[in-house]
C-alpha cells in the first residue's frame, strides 16, 4: 500500500492506493553464464476468445415500507458533552403500531465548525460502534461501521446502501458552529440497537476541520432516554433581584422561574457583573463554609461556565474539582470580558440530586469569589451573603476581603478534558 498526507501533521491521507510487486531475482554474473539460446520459438498464432461473462447489474435494495412517527419541534432531552461546546439534544419517539418504527430524534450543536460524530456502542469501545458521521463539506450525514478490516479505507467504512436509512438528516455551518439533526430507527437489523428505556452507551467525536481525520475530542457517555429531562422555563430577559457585593465591586442579578407544572424545572437566572477581568464564582453553601459547597465558576481563560465540588481530597487539583458530566447541566451560560469587566450568566435547576437546594422560598446561604487574573488560583476577594429568593430587599452579609500574599496556597484547574 501507499498513501501521502495533506500535510506533515498525521492525519487522514491525501491518496492512497493498493498495487503488486514481484522481485526477480537477479543471477550472480561472475560464476553463471547461460549459453547463446539457439532455440526459435515459433510465433503465436493462437487468438483467445474474447470472453462472454457478463456481470449481473447490481440490485436496487428494496424499498423501506415502515412508517416511521414524526419529529417533535422541540427535543427535550439536552446531553451536555465536551466540556459544554457540544450539546445533544434527543428525543425518543414510540411508534403506537409497531415496535420496528420507533425512533430516536438528534440534533447535535457545536462550538466549531467539523465534522461531528455520533456513535452507538453497547461495550463503551470505538470498534464495533455504528457511527453517524456529519461532514458539512461533503453536506452529508451518513452511517458508517467502525472496522478493524485493513481492506477498507481506516477506522471507518460506509454502511451498505440498504443501511442507509436515516431520516430528517441535516448538516448548516454559520458563526463558527455546526448543527447536526437526524433521526434514526431504535432497531435495525445488524446494528447495534438503542433501547426506549434502559441505559444506552453512545460515543461523541468531533473533528479539527471538515476535512475527514483523526478526532480533535472524543468521549463516551450513558443516556436512559426513559429519565428524559424536563424542559425548564425560560429565563426573563430582565432579572429584577438585584443584590451588590464585594463593596459594590461585584453585582449578582437574580430572578427564580417558578415551572407551572413540575417543582424539579424551577430555575434560578443568574448575571454577575465584576469590576475586573477575572474568573468569578457563585456557591451554594448551607453551613456558609467552603467545603461542602457547590461552586459555579466563569472561567475566560477557558470561556466556560462550569460547576465545581469543593473538596479536601489531594487527589484532585486543589480545594475544587469539576463535577461528573451528568452534573454538569447548567444552561444559558456565558462569560464575556469587555473594558476591564466580567459578566457570568448561566441558570440552573433549583433541585438537583446529589447537590445542594435553592430554595424558592425562604433564605438560601450563597458565597461570592473573585480572582486575580483569569488564570484559576486563589481568590482576591470572597464573602458569604444569605438571599430570600422571594424577597425584593435583600440583604447581603458583609464581604470578606483577602488579600493573598506569595505564600498564600494556590490551586490550578486545568481545563477539562
Amino acid at each position: 500500500l501507499w498513501a501521502v498526507g495533506t500535510g506533515n501533521e498525521p492525519g487522514y491521507h491525501a491518496a492512497r492506493g493498493e498495487f503488486t510487486l514481484e522481485f526477480a531475482p537477479v543471477p550472480d554474473a561472475a560464476t553463471t553464464t547461460e549459453a547463446p539460446s539457439t532455440t526459435t520459438e515459433a510465433p503465436l498464432t493462437t487468438t483467445e476468445a474474447p470472453p462472454t461473462t457478463t456481470e449481473a447489474p447490481p440490485t436496487t435494495p428494496a424499498p423501506d415500507t415502515r412508517n416511521p412517527p414524526d419529529c417533535p419541534s422541540e427535543l427535550t432531552q439536552v446531553t451536555s458533552l465536551n466540556d459544554g461546546a457540544l450539546t445533544l439534544f434527543t428525543e425518543v419517539v414510540v411508534s403506537p403500531t409497531s415496535d420496528s418504527e420507533s425512533i430516536l430524534c438528534a440534533r447535535l450543536e457545536s462550538d466549531s465548525e467539523s465534522w461531528v460524530g455520533f456513535g452507538i456502542s453497547p461495550t463503551g469501545m470505538m470498534y464495533g460502534a455504528n457511527f453517524v458521521l456529519a461532514n458539512a463539506g461533503y453536506d452529508s450525514v451518513q452511517k458508517y461501521n467502525s472496522t478493524l478490516d485493513v481492506t477498507k479505507q481506516g477506522p471507518f467504512a460506509p454502511m451498505e446502501d440498504d443501511h442507509q436509512t436515516l431520516m430528517n438528516t441535516k448538516v448548516t455551518q454559520e458563526d463558527g458552529k455546526t448543527v447536526v439533526s437526524f433521526s434514526k430507527y431504535l432497531k435495525e437489523e445488524g446494528e447495534n440497537n438503542i433501547l426506549a428505556e434502559g441505559e444506552n452507551t453512545f460515543l461523541w467525536a468531533v473533528g479539527s476541520s471538515n476535512a475527514p481525520g483523526y478526532h480533535a475530542a472524543r468521549g463516551e457517555f450513558t443516556l436512559d432516554f426513559t429519565a428524559t429531562a424536563p424542559a425548564p422555563p425560560d429565563c426573563p430577559s430582565e432579572l429584577t433581584q438585584v443584590t451588590p457585593l464585594n463593596n459594590g465591586a461585584l453585582t449578582l442579578y437574580t430572578e427564580v422561574v417558578v415551572s407551572p407544572t413540575s417543582d424539579s424545572e424551577s430555575i434560578l437566572c443568574v448575571r454577575l457583573e465584576s469590576d475586573s477581568e477575572s474568573w468569578v464564582g457563585f456557591g451554594i453553601s448551607p453551613t456558609g463554609l467552603m467545603f461542602g459547597a457547590n461552586s459555579i465558576l466563569g472561567l475566560p481563560e477557558y470561556g466556560s461556565v462550569m460547576k465545581f465540588n469543593s473538596t479536601l481530597d489531594v487527589t484532585k487539583q486543589g480545594p475544587f474539582a469539576p463535577m461528573e458530566d451528568d452534573h454538569q447541566t447548567l444552561m444559558n451560560t456565558k462569560v464575556t470580558q469587555e473594558d476591564g469587566k466580567t459578566v457570568v450568566s448561566f441558570s440552573k435547576y433549583l433541585k438537583e440530586e446529589g447537590e445542594n437546594n435553592i430554595l424558592a422560598e425562604g433564605e438560601n446561604t450563597f458565597l461570592w469569589a473573585v480572582g486575580s487574573s483569569n488564570a484559576p488560583g486563589y481568590h482576591a476577594a470572597r464573602g458569604e451573603f444569605t438571599l430570600d429568593l422571594k424577597a425584593s430587599s435583600p440583604a447581603p452579609t458583609p464581604p470578606i476581603t483577602s488579600v493573598p500574599t506569595t505564600e498564600a496556597p494556590t490551586f490550578t484547574t486545568s481545563a477539562p478534558t
